[in-house]
């Protein structure tokens, strides 16, 4: 009896499961109706108008002060041309300034006086030469051998540099008249000589750049010393206040293209510019942003703020409808740039003789753009394929998880929950951006210079190359294993110095593995600056059995300790900009040196660096290429240092290694700063008699 009603309450027992089980697979299923909203991705400057000035290159550029439609070019050839924008093909006025050709080691440079009446010229040593803009006629010449000069914020005084600096009034250009000269007496320094000068917005005072490195303000009106500013430069080749008369700018062009902002009055040093090796630079009219010009690395121009020095964008002297390669990157080179008198336009003069003209974006003249060091979000659909419901809820869900993650990380070193920030719309969640692939189409130039940028992308999708043909980004493109794709690429094309990175994530059905995206984006924070390389996720493990075992581990809770920080990497992101916001980002110059031992008994080698920084050094870590082929890198982390802020330090490591043949020490100074320096060693051999 008791085995029957046993039986009988199974039978109900399992009906009722059978039942409930049918309702729920029977039942209308929930369906997320909610519509996906993507961001529009922002664009770069557009280039507005290109004047070909000629086979000369263009080795000055300027703004009519009270006329934003005309500008000015002039060559090293001594011609100079006045553009109206909107006419690219005929020059308003065609000008030619005599070159003296025992000196062509200097440019050509022109300006416009504060009125807008006169332009002035020098040239390779040359006189300078007052125009009327109007009719394009010379007014006056003042003889000499002038390397720069600058007007009077009112227009009545002129001073020029020519071993001393003089003085000019030309309220009447027709009948200029010398009415002082400022010396340098600076006591025990000789063979010295004016190089740069420029007066303050104000009127009051005048700066001057000597060779060796020192820059006498006077005040203008008493013409007496007001401060003397001692620098490591080797030479005074730029001067330049800005237009809210709070900053000097100071720089050496030719020997270490190295610029310090100096603060006014106080005279205390600013900073250096970011990333710089410099080669000019310019202030807006409303002095919150200033261009730099980097010869050196492609003849890009870089947008910074005044204010924290952080980026803004960059640009390049070429236009972006080209294709690009080092040899036309070397020709279209930037030789300078200046703002337009409303602050909307940039005219960049380049080395291949073309002068263009480029229109910032609302965005970019209010500066709201998102503030560098956010990491941000692009969902890729390529031509014909679909969008995955719920992508955007998805992708915040993964990026929250590595947020958090490495705020846990952080909590375990000890540093608390730092962590990253990224991107978010008003509803407080993460702004994914849409990048529709057009094949068919031009794509637009989207602004991706500045920040960490995640690009999502579905496995089978071959990510567009031509959508960031202008961005300075490192592409790193892991599969879903995490192994380094066929397709994995690095740009082979050098764009300036801002810290923009991209990581490419392949998704299934737009499920994004949070902790490959952990792995992956720490070194972009690590790093900042592109070409600084990493191992990729399981690099260094060539047995598929291990791969397999890895990936299985990393499904259980406690699989994510391939992934978790070392103390070096905690310690270095605890002074990362991204984990430390709204850190100034000017710079003071760091230096780094080595010397490296011979092998010892035990085939090892010590490596020691002298490394500096007024910043304070917080931490210095070492990279050794373990590469086996010649023509590849592949950097390897070795040891780390704390130095806990010290200026000055002597940091050694051993590496047991003498195959060991190219090094390099990366190091972070207490603001997030980051610098880094190769060296490759050259094994001694012995003399041949």
């Amino acid at each position: 009896m008791k085995n029957k009603k046993l039986l009988l309450l199974l039978v109900i027992l399992a009906l009722f499961i059978i039942g409930v089980l049918t309702f729920l697979n029977m039942r209308p299923r929930y369906q997320d109706l909610t519509v996906q909203e993507f961001a529009k991705l922002p664009e770069m400057p557009a280039l507005v108008a290109e004047f070909n000035h000629g086979p000369s290159p263009v080795d000055s550029v300027a703004f009519s002060p009270v006329d934003a439609s005309l500008v000015a070019s002039a060559g090293r050839d001594g011609i100079i041309k006045l553009w109206n924008r909107n006419n690219t093909n005929d020059p308003v006025v065609i000008l030619t300034h005599p070159v003296n050709h025992d000196y062509i080691h200097l440019d050509c440079s022109i300006d416009f006086s504060p009125d807008g009446e006169l332009l002035a010229s020098i040239g390779n040593g040359a006189d300078l030469i007052l125009w009327d803009v109007t009719s394009g006629k010379k007014v006056n010449t003042i003889k000499g051998n002038f390397g720069s000069f600058s007007f009077s914020p009112n227009g009545k005084q002129l001073a020029t540099t020519y071993n001393e600096v003089k003085l000019w009034d030309i309220r009447n250009p027709k009948e200029i008249t010398q009415v002082a000269t400022l010396p340098f007496n600076e006591a025990g320094r000789v063979n010295s000589w004016a190089c740069a000068v420029d007066i303050s917005p104000d009127g009051k005072l005048i700066a001057i750049g000597y060779a060796h490195g020192t820059i006498n303000v006077w005040d203008l009106q008493t013409k007496q010393l007001v401060k003397t500013l001692k620098t490591s430069l080797l030479e005074i080749e730029f001067l330049k206040f800005s237009p809210d008369n709070k900053f000097l700018v100071s720089g050496d062009n030719r020997f270490r293209n190295d610029y310090i902002m100096w603060k006014v009055p106080e005279w205390q040093r600013y900073g250096k510019v970011p990333r710089a090796d410099v080669d000019n630079l310019a202030f807006s009219p409303d002095a919150k942003m200033f261009a730099s010009v980097n010869r050196n690395y492609g003849g890009d121009i870089a947008i910074y703020s005044t204010t924290t020095g952080a980026p803004i964008t960059s640009l390049s002297a070429a236009a972006w409808n080209v294709t690009f390669s080092i040899e036309l990157l070397s020709s279209t080179a930037a030789r300078n740039v200046t703002f337009s008198s409303d602050g909307k336009m940039l005219a960049i003069g380049s080395k291949e003789g073309v002068l263009r003209l480029w229109k910032f974006t609302p965005q970019h003249l209010e500066h709201s753009t998102t503030p560098a060091d956010t990491v941000r979000i692009i969902y890729f659909r390529p031509e014909g394929g679909k969008v995955p419901p719920n992508i955007t809820k998805k992708l915040d869900k993964s990026i929250r998880k590595v947020q958090q993650f490495y705020a846990d990380e952080m909590e375990r070193h000890g540093y608390g929950r730092k962590t990253f920030t990224f991107e978010t719309d008003e509803n407080g969640k993460a702004k994914i951006y849409l990048l529709e692939e057009q094949k068919k189409q031009q794509i637009p130039d989207f602004d991706m210079s500045n920040d960490i940028w995640l690009a999502v992308v579905e496995e089978w999708a071959d990510f567009p190359r031509e959508a960031f043909h202008g961005q300075n980004l490192g592409f790193a493109y892991p599969t879903s294993d995490g192994m380094t794709s066929k397709n994995n690429i690095w740009k082979d094309m050098i764009r300036g110095l801002t810290h923009g990175k991209l990581a490419l994530l392949p998704t299934a059905n737009g499920e994004l593995d949070w902790k490959v995206t952990a792995y992956e984006i720490k070194y972009a924070f690590a790093s900042m600056t592109y070409g600084l390389q990493h191992t990729l996720l399981y690099q260094d493990e060539l047995s598929a059995l291990k791969r397999f075992l890895m990936r299985a581990n990393g499904k259980k809770p406690w699989g994510k300790s391939w992934v978790q920080l070392s103390k070096c990497e905690a310690e270095w992101l605890n002074r990362s900009r991204f984990f430390n916001p709204n850190q100034p980002f000017f710079d003071k110059r760091p230096g780094i040196g080595m010397r490296v031992s011979e092998p010892d008994a035990k085939n090892s080698r010590r490596f020691q660096f002298e490394v500096t920084d007024e910043d304070g050094i917080h931490q210095v870590q070492l990279f050794v290429d373990v590469s086996k082929e010649p023509w590849s890198v592949r950097k390897k982390f070795q040891d780390c240092r704390t130095l806990n802020g010290k200026t000055r330090s002597t940091v050694e490591f051993e590496v047991s290694n003498r195959k060991i043949k190219n090094v390099e020490l990366r190091m972070i100074d207490m603001y997030g700063n980051i610098a880094w320096r190769e060296f490759r060693i050259k094994d001694e051999t012995p003399e041949t008699p």
